[in-house]
């Protein structure tokens, strides 16, 4: 009876070890394997080097024509002062050609703007500042010393202050707020004062744009509004749209709303007869609408422009300015979102009509132009568009169609775009590494680390052709980066809520292991002392 217990003793024993040594070599490294989080190689160490990179844009600005032995340094002296923007300033006297061009007497400034274009070739993201010579063509200056062309071209006089040059091509190589931006590295709703509500007023920097026309009409049974929304958009955003492609690609729709207005309640205004939208009423006109425009149904950043006929009791409708004044444009732009036009019905002699002409509906037909006018100063401020202001040393040339921009200024709204996209990509991989860091267990799946591969390199790339003058390589370049770190950071998987932290994973370990690891550990402690038994059993026999 006593060696058939310690028989049993003996094979509990080695079930136990069997049952040990198949959990600690089977079960603890499936456990492991099937725990182990994947985790793609990110490249931190060049994202924190591309962080700390110098960033500024180089732009050519060639002087043609005979000036002065210090013109050439003068003027680079005055222009140091833009420090996120290097100026490579070379010289060179006029071809045959363009001598021929700048002495010719039958032409306008508009034409030799647009011969020397054709002759000068001024790359993309660069300027030409051609000088006038004494004598020749002095009628076309116009007694001003600084005449900016449509093109790239910049036409002085010899004797120009080369103060007021400097500040023009400053202004027209940069948007301020855009250059404040590129100098301190951080995003514009961090800049103090004046910059950060300009900043505010600024779309966000996207690849592209959705634009929405919406006709909002309260009472159609009382009001029938023709407007042709397709050829207006053709005939006045079109060009400004095609224009824009290299820089964003913008798509325009149009829409009609029936039966919806605008929840404000006006107030009659005596002494100027009219009804008086108030100031501090604006933002409640978008609350009401917000929901109906379908701005949900778009992924990209969508901009509304709304024209809305007033109701026929709160006719003629006028917004006014904080100081009580009515607005001649009759229309406000709200920041990042849009713009709200009121178009009133002309008034109707009513005193030689009958009961039933009166009770009759209302014909209006929306003037396109005032509309439009309106929709593109808007966009000219969201985006933002830069500009220059006339003064009597300064005059701008007029683009042949004053719904189109000059290639300046979308040289100028392309490097702005750069700046932004800089920035906004250097705190998306930055945030996204702190994330990683703090969160030990989060997946980084192959396709996350191939998108941050990506937009790292095409974060370097377009810094390098940023610094090298090359607008057109960095704007595509930034737009790459930009949409590959912004994939990667806001990938489902790289939600924070998604992992539990380090101090939680106590509480789900020790409920599994625990009633698992005892009955081992009793089975191992009941293998030891059997072992011992049997040794000490060896030893009395010898």
């Amino acid at each position: 009876m006593k060696k058939e217990g310690e028989g049993e003793d003996r094979e509990g024993a080695l079930a136990a070890a069997g049952f040990a040594v198949v959990l600690v070599l089977v079960g603890l490294p499936v456990w492991w394997y099937t725990t182990t989080v994947y985790r793609a190689t990110l490249p931190y160490a060049t994202i924190e080097q591309l962080s700390h990179q110098l960033r500024h844009h180089t732009v050519g600005l060639d002087v043609v024509g005979q000036v002065r032995a210090s013109f050439k340094d003068d003027l680079e002296t005055k222009l140091e002062s833009m420090q996120s923007v290097k100026f490579l300033l070379t010289h060179r006297l006029p071809t045959r050609e363009e001598q021929t061009l700048l002495k010719s007497t039958h032409q306008s400034l508009s034409d030799l703007d647009l011969n020397l274009s054709n002759k000068i070739h001024v790359a993309n993201g660069n300027l030409a500042v051609v000088v006038m010579e004494e004598g020749n063509n002095n009628n076309i200056m116009d007694n001003s010393s600084v005449i900016v062309g449509r093109q790239r071209i910049i036409f002085v006089t010899p004797n120009a202050d080369l103060g007021v040059l400097a500040s023009v091509v400053r202004g027209m190589v940069m948007d301020v707020l855009a250059s404040k931006r590129a100098h301190v590295a951080r995003p514009l709703h961090q800049l103090p004062g004046q910059h950060k509500q300009e900043a505010m007023r600024q779309v966000p920097t996207e690849p592209g744009y959705d634009v929405t026309l919406t006709l909002m009409v309260p009472e159609p049974h009382r009001t029938k509004v023709n407007w042709d929304a397709k050829a207006a958009v053709d005939e006045y955003l079109g060009p400004v749209v095609r224009q824009l492609e290299s820089v964003a690609v913008v798509s325009v729709r149009s829409q009609v709303l029936y039966m919806t207005g605008l929840s404000v309640t006006p107030e009659w205004s005596p002494h100027h007869q009219h009804y008086a939208l108030p100031h501090h009423q604006l933002p409640l006109t978008i609350n009401a609408i917000e929901a109906k425009l379908g701005s949900f149904v778009w992924t990209r950043p969508s901009l509304h422009f709304v024209v809305y006929v007033p109701r026929e009791n709160q006719m003629p409708l006028v917004i006014h300015s904080p100081d009580g004044t009515p607005l001649t444009t009759n229309s406000f732009l709200v920041p990042r979102w849009g713009g709200v036009m009121i178009h009133n019905v002309p008034p109707v002699d009513n005193t030689n009509t009958t009961t039933t002409a009166a009770m009759s509906p209302r014909y209006l037909t929306l003037d396109s132009h005032w509309v439009m006018s309106t929709v593109i100063t808007h966009l000219h401020h969201l985006l933002p568009i830069p500009t220059l202001k006339e003064t009597p040393e300064v005059k701008l040339l007029a683009p042949t169609s004053p719904y189109q921009l000059t290639e300046w200024q979308v040289d100028a709204l392309a490097r702005a775009r750069v700046s932004a996209y800089l920035a906004n990509i250097r705190t998306t991989l930055q945030s996204l590494c702190e994330l990683v860091g703090e969160i030990s267990n989060m997946v980084i799946s192959d396709e996350v680390g191939g998108w941050v591969w990506g937009a790292v390199e095409e974060w370097g790339e377009c810094g390098h052709a940023a610094r090298e003058g090359r607008l057109q390589e960095a704007t595509l370049y930034c737009t790459r980066s930009f949409t590959q770190a912004d994939a990667a950071f806001f990938h489902p998987s790289m939600l924070a809520l998604l992992y539990f932290p380090d101090n939680q994973k106590y509480a789900i370990y020790v409920p599994l292991f625990l009633p698992v690891s005892i009955p081992v550990l009793l089975s191992l402690k009941m293998v030891f002392s059997l072992f011992k038994k049997g040794l000490k059993s060896k030893v009395k026999e010898d």
